[in-house]
């Protein structure tokens, strides 16, 4: 390890060879003080710091005259972030069709009517970057990171993608074969065929059906299914552009009014149509069998209200004290208390439609019914404050503490910043939500807190195993789960 130029300077005058005697006068060395005089300041602790407060951006917000909507946020930065958000994900495609929001964005970003994929992608490295793509259960989005001075340019390359996609035939079969691939792979994955098959039981479709779709699904997907997708979903109205970076508003309306000059207004689609999946009368485990595995990955779920219902901070704050810290009761309990995992983790999963909390963790095979167990114990010890285990001040002034502090890493990079802005667009939110969340987080009472974690029912779960049959299902039942074997289209 390199030694700081400091250490290497103290190391030599302690330990160089001496030299000569020097001539002059030795001084004089002063007492050293007492112990009585130096203990004072040895056993008080130092007193903290004042805190630090985050102050999330405002964007600032304009509409052209086709209905795009401008979220411009300034930061010092040497590269801005652009990117084009549109209010339709996974949760606006029909049964049958999982996979196509993700893979029309895809396939915006692999050719035009006036590039091939190859000179498209020629004309992103000119600027140096490569554009972007990205699907949610909300939104869709193609992207692009440029130098400042460079932003016109990206915003004209943006607008050519959004506006005239080749969807070439051919580059449909090589991007499908990938995609595929990827769909394979990502199965591999016990803790992600978990979730994906638990959010199916949960949500149903179209919310509960993978982003990126089902196998079966994507391999009947034609040219004509992205090309409508794009017509119908990808309009101005549905739209938001989202500029981070040394920028004004009044630049970026000057660029974006040309660039998007020919994209014209439309009428916004017809949400899909689909009942909500009903809730299970009690919990129900559902086990996807992985032949010798040695250790089991859970996925367990429950509904919540939609990201626009009130209360959302609490139930963040819920979630957090239960399975979003070190410090919180599930991984206290599985990992700290019992050896069960490194770690478990519960969310307050929100969007548009819908809202979840999930817990997920990974266990040895042999602990499988146990850990269970146990994490459904402290489900119930949150919600019924009678089993001993009110919520406490302490817990949620940990989790308030988390959640604000955790808006500072938000900050570091002009990418982040924009992923947040163009969520809230998404989501319907009002541009100031980033701003007013530790306003609002600070807002919530314990009392607030104990409210959200009343909403869990313990007995009404969606759980998911991945785990070897044998090794895992008789002490699961034995334990007085009902289990029932995986059908065989969760796994696609």
């Amino acid at each position: 390890m390199r030694r700081s130029w400091c250490a290497t300077v103290c190391l030599a005058i302690a330990c160089g060879t001496p030299g000569p005697a020097s001539p002059r006068r030795a001084a004089t060395p002063k007492p050293a003080p007492s112990a009585s005089a130096t203990a004072h300041w040895r056993e008080q602790v130092p007193k903290a710091g004042a805190r630090g407060e985050i102050v999330y951006p405002v964007p600032e917000s304009e509409q052209l005259k086709n209905g795009l909507t401008l979220l411009v946020v300034r930061r010092p930065a040497a590269v801005a972030s652009l990117s084009l958000v549109v209010r339709h994900g996974a949760s606006s495609v029909p049964k049958g069709k999982s996979g196509l929001a993700a893979l029309t964005a895809r396939m915006l970003t692999e050719g035009t009517r006036a590039r091939s994929a190859s000179a498209l992608a020629e004309a992103a490295e000119s600027l140096g970057s490569a554009l972007e793509h990205d699907a949610g259960r909300d939104y869709s989005l193609i992207g692009i990171e440029t130098l400042t001075a460079d932003v016109e340019q990206g915003l004209e390359l943006l607008a050519e993608v959004a506006q005239k996609p080749a969807f070439a035939p051919k580059e449909l079969e090589r991007v499908r074969g990938e995609w595929l691939d990827g769909l394979a792979a990502e199965r591999q994955a016990p803790d992600r065929l978990a979730s994906l098959a638990g959010l199916r039981l949960l949500l149903g479709e179209p919310h509960g059906a993978p982003v990126s779709g089902a196998v079966p699904d994507v391999k009947k997907l034609t040219v004509a299914d992205l090309a409508a997708f794009h017509r119908d979903h990808w309009l101005p109205g549905e739209s938001a552009l989202v500029i981070v970076g040394d920028v004004d508003l009044p630049r970026v309306r000057d660029a974006a009014t040309r660039a998007f000059a020919g994209w014209k207004a439309a009428p916004a689609p017809a949400p899909v149509q689909s009942p909500a999946a009903p809730a299970p009368k009690e919990t129900r485990v559902v086990l996807i069998h992985r032949a010798g595995s040695v250790q089991s990955a859970l996925f367990v779920a429950q509904p919540l209200p939609k990201r626009t219902e009130p209360g959302h901070e609490a139930r963040q704050l819920m979630s957090s004290l239960l399975g979003g810290l070190f410090t919180s009761r599930i991984n206290q309990n599985l990992r700290e208390k019992n050896a069960f995992t490194y770690g478990a983790r519960s969310d307050a999963v929100a969007s548009r439609h819908w809202g979840a909390l999930v817990v997920t963790t990974r266990v040895e095979a042999a602990v499988t019914a146990p850990a269970l167990k146990e994490l459904v114990f402290e489900l119930g010890r949150a919600r019924d404050p009678s089993r001993g285990a009110p919520i406490t001040d302490e817990e949620v002034g940990r989790a308030r503490a988390d959640l604000i502090s955790s808006l500072g890493a938000r900050l570091i990079e002009v990418d982040r910043i924009a992923a947040d802005v163009g969520s809230t667009f998404s989501l319907g939110l009002p541009p100031s939500t980033g701003h007013d969340l530790p306003r609002r987080l600070t807002a919530q009472s314990t009392t607030d807190v104990a409210k959200a974690a009343a909403l869990i029912d313990e007995r009404r779960l969606v759980v998911v195993i991945v785990g070897d049959q044998a090794s895992v299902k008789p002490a699961l039942e034995s334990a007085g789960f009902s289990v029932s074997d995986a059908a065989a289209e969760l796994t696609w």
